[in-house]
């Protein structure tokens, strides 16, 4: 199919998870990320010694983001017609065929991108290699 265009070397920060403050005293508190809104909360205050808040400086680069590691960046489609709005990106992105889609739409998917010289992302999926 498509060779991806050339890119900057994707690069994943090695950060810490963010875990949400004071999860790791009671069970009954998710470890997932929430921002602290106390009024008196060191935490909120961003004290010294205090973790880190997720912010903009621990994301990742803009011309890399959401890109895979074969390097296109993944575009959903659920339809026929948003083929076509890749035509023109086909170096940069690739078709990822929604999971909502049927098998006979799939397949019909499938063939248009062939002839359109498009890279679909997910084409093994389960229940289109059963019906073949």
């Amino acid at each position: 199919m498509v060779n991806p265009a050339e890119h900057k070397p994707i690069i994943h920060k090695k950060t810490n998870r963010f875990h949400r403050p004071q999860s790791d005293l009671w069970k009954r508190v998710p470890s997932a990320w929430r921002h602290p809104r106390g009024i008196d909360s060191r935490f909120r205050r961003k004290y010294r010694g205090t973790p880190l808040h997720p912010s903009a400086g621990f994301g990742s680069d803009k011309e890399t983001r959401f890109m895979l590691p074969n390097g296109f960046i993944p575009v959903i489609v659920r339809s026929l017609k948003d083929l076509d709005m890749l035509l023109t990106k086909n170096t940069t992105h690739g078709a990822m065929i929604s999971a909502q889609v049927s098998a006979k739409l799939q397949q019909e998917i499938i063939k248009k991108a062939q002839e359109l010289n498009i890279e679909i992302l997910n084409q093994a999926r389960k229940h289109v290699a059963q019906e073949q």
